[in-house]
């Protein structure tokens, strides 16, 4: 399996704001990878993901980022402290309305939130939710931010690719993703659902997600 995911984001993220003598933070970094593609361009770059085996791996491989222990509803750091909030595919992770609350508490005035979400129409999202299901979530992510007051001052979608070397790649690749047993029922509806497709070498999947600037209503 491969995919230049991490460097899609990465690259809207220098895209859409700019990140030179801003104090920013990042909301469920995982092990670091989009991190690592950020470290060195801000100010200040600070991480923080809840699960602890992970950020001790961010730690151990990428310098000159804080990482904390922490979930994105409940952080450690003051008010208005940031320049620039950024969840990477994370705002549906956790409860959502919390973490945009929490967001705009620990943002400056004049600061910005960047929410990087799924879109459940995209591909490589349809073929997922067949093994992990998170549509729901998604969907209400983006209530959370249709209802939190901030003004969207940049919103669009764009693709990313994930490209497996066949069925049983890509099948294997899902549960892995997921950290779940292989299950052949559940890889069978995948290939049913790919029809034609799944007989590619490779297998090509787009994945559609969506950017969101956002900014407080001051």
């Amino acid at each position: 399996m491969k995919t230049n995911s991490d460097r899609k984001l990465s690259e809207k993220i220098v895209e859409f704001v700019n990140l030179k003598n801003k104090k920013v933070l990042e909301v469920g970094c995982g092990d670091g990878r989009i991190t690592s593609l950020l470290a060195g361009k801000p100010k200040e770059l600070i991480a923080i993901d809840p699960d602890e085996i992970k950020i001790m791996e961010a730690r151990k491989n990428i310098s000159g980022v804080i990482f904390y222990i922490s979930p994105g509803e409940h952080t450690p750091f003051s008010d208005e402290y940031f320049d620039l909030v950024i969840f990477t595919l994370s705002l549906h992770h956790q409860d959502s309305d919390s973490g945009i609350e929490e967001a705009k508490r620990i943002t400056k005035k004049d600061g910005e939130i960047l929410v990087f979400e799924p879109v459940v129409e995209g591909e490589v999202e349809q073929v997922f939710s067949f093994v992990y299901n998170e549509n729901q979530d998604n969907l209400d992510a983006q209530k959370s931010i249709q209802n939190s007051g901030l003004k969207i001052k940049n919103n669009e979608t764009f693709t990313a690719e994930w490209v497996f070397d066949d069925k049983l790649d890509l099948c294997q690749s899902l549960f892995e993703y997921y950290d779940l047993f292989f299950d052949p029922f559940i890889a069978e509806k995948i290939i049913i659902f790919l029809g034609e497709k799944s007989e590619c070498r490779p297998i090509e999947l787009s994945d559609l997600m969506s950017i969101q600037l956002l900014k407080k209503d001051q």
